[in-house]
């Protein structure tokens, strides 16, 4: 079993600072950051530190972002499992990781109590602020504030997220963009690291050069040590199984979406690069090709696995988006493009 690494002091030492100024509420159970209308707290810039201090730290200039999510604050938040209303217990003792497009930040959350809920034998049962049965709970304007899409252990913004799925829909792997992101943070970081080198040259040719100060190494990105950055990106299978796990989700949306689109002139044809991934059992492939149809726009009209390229593989399938066609008003197909002319006289029964 893995075992987390421990975070950072200097992690720690802010996370613990705001949330005890979170603790500072006002008569509608606000804390002050919410009194601004703001949800992430502001950071000093690595300029203006290195101006104020002539000796710093590298830790000093990390200045980690944190995001504050308490979403009982606005409204009345119901138990997932007996719908009575939960309460604020704690903040969650630790902050969470969101991997960005070049830096990640931190988010502070809480725990929502339901004292003896039923649906747990009587016993009191605690919420995350930011569990996906609460986010259910909250308005679609509220949710639309929250900025990372979750796994169980890990998390990337959804910011990140967005741009990955156009990355993966224009032909880039997740291999290439985990590789990707990971030189936008690397990059990031050692800009961070030459403002620091250029500060300690410019102490070095002042006073202080005669009084024997010394600077300490700024450490590699990856550094896990108390002082580090504990810098991190996410493997390239994670960011594919988030990206499937999106579509899983979506699936319903995706389908009908496609079904309501034209079909006016098709192209038919049969893809076997594909199902060369696709598992096997046995040794045998299940799937020998990925039967696509498109129409004049290039858009995906039928996107089906099938056994073999026999007529009996796709029959139902035409069927079904000949009826698709006419119940959203679309006409049917007066040209089909195919590579295999035996294909004719099935396509020319199906849209009759």
């Amino acid at each position: 079993m893995r075992t987390r690494l421990q975070q950072p002091q200097w992690l720690i030492n802010e996370f613990e600072q705001l949330v005890k100024d979170s603790k500072q509420r006002d008569s509608k159970g606000l804390p002050p950051l919410y009194q601004q209308g703001l949800f992430w707290f502001p950071t000093r810039a690595p300029f203006f530190i290195l101006r104020k201090n002539s000796h710093v730290h590298p830790h000093d200039l990390y200045t980690p972002h944190f995001f504050l999510w308490d979403p009982i604050c606005f409204n009345d938040i119901s138990c997932p499992n007996c719908r009575r209303p939960l309460t604020r217990q704690q903040h969650i003792p630790a902050p969470r990781r969101v991997v960005g497009m070049n830096s990640a930040f931190w988010m502070i959350g809480y725990r929502y109590r339901c004292h003896r809920c039923p649906m747990a034998s009587g016993r009191s049962i605690t919420f995350r602020s930011r569990n996906s049965q609460i986010m259910k709970e909250l308005p679609t304007q509220l949710v639309a504030e929250f900025p990372a899409c979750l796994s169980h252990r890990s998390a990337i913004s959804k910011d990140l997220f967005e741009f990955m799925r156009s990355c993966f829909q224009n032909g880039i792997g997740s291999k290439q963009f985990a590789d990707m992101l990971w030189v936008q943070h690397l990059l990031a970081y050692s800009n961070l690291k030459l403002q620091y080198l250029l500060h300690v040259e410019s102490c070095r040719e002042s006073m202080d050069r005669w009084s024997g100060q010394k600077f300490s190494n700024f450490k590699p990105f990856e550094d896990t040590s108390p002082t580090g950055c504990h810098g991190y990106t996410p493997s390239s299978e994670w960011l594919r199984d988030m990206y499937d796990d999106f579509l899983e989700t979506h699936q319903h949306e995706i389908n009908q979406h496609m079904s309501m689109l034209s079909g006016d002139i098709c192209a038919i044809d049969h893809s076997h690069k594909v199902t060369k991934h696709i598992a096997r059992v046995n040794g045998e492939q299940v799937f020998t090709g990925l039967l696509t149809v498109t129409n004049s726009l290039s858009e995906i009209r039928i996107c089906n696995f099938v056994a073999t390229k026999s007529h009996s593989q796709f029959v139902d399938t035409l069927t079904r988006m000949r009826e698709s066609l006419t119940l959203y008003g679309h006409n049917q197909p007066t040209i089909f493009y195919t590579d295999n002319m035996n294909d004719k006289q099935l396509l020319v029964m199906i849209v009759e």
